[in-house]
């Protein structure tokens, strides 16, 4: 699939476009997006884009969409960004242990890059998707969020 076309269709998930041309891009998208290139549904040149990215991946639908969990995880870099509601409300709807995984691995690199503010939005949406410490693989990565979490909340 060509990379310019798929990025054309992206584009047009802009909000501030017409409805009918951000419903036609996102079924292009849904209907022809190479499902291991879902991460370039998620724009990284404007928050404007998002929402829409984040329909493309709900109508795909797991396992299909599984690509997109780690562009899903770095929305939480701020619960308010458009679309970041939309991640946990869909990973709401899947087993813990499918998102456990990308989450601890946005959380390393939240700590590797010294990401607090991620890390404490991470904790957050941990605590909503009832993951807790003895789920983490690295129980070190949930300390470092819960320890930001609770110093900053």
């Amino acid at each position: 699939m060509d990379v310019e076309l798929i990025k054309h269709y992206v584009y047009e998930l802009h909000w501030h476009l017409p409805e009918e041309i951000q419903q036609e891009a996102i079924g292009w998208l849904v209907a022809h997006t190479p499902r291991h290139q879902l991460a370039l549904v998620f724009p990284p040149y404007g928050k404007n884009y998002w929402k829409n990215s984040m329909k493309v991946v709900t109508k795909i639908g797991y396992p299909y969409n599984i690509a997109a969990f780690p562009s899903m995880v770095k929305l939480f870099q701020d619960i308010n960004w458009p679309g970041a509601e939309e991640a946990v409300q869909y990973f709401q709807t899947l087993q813990k242990s499918t998102v456990l995984p990308y989450i601890e691995a946005g959380a390393k690199q939240a700590m590797a890059e010294q990401e607090e503010q991620w890390l404490w939005f991470l904790y957050a949406v941990c605590e909503r998707l009832h993951i807790v410490r003895g789920d983490f693989l690295d129980s070190i990565v949930f300390d470092k969020m819960e320890e930001i979490y609770t110093r900053d909340a």
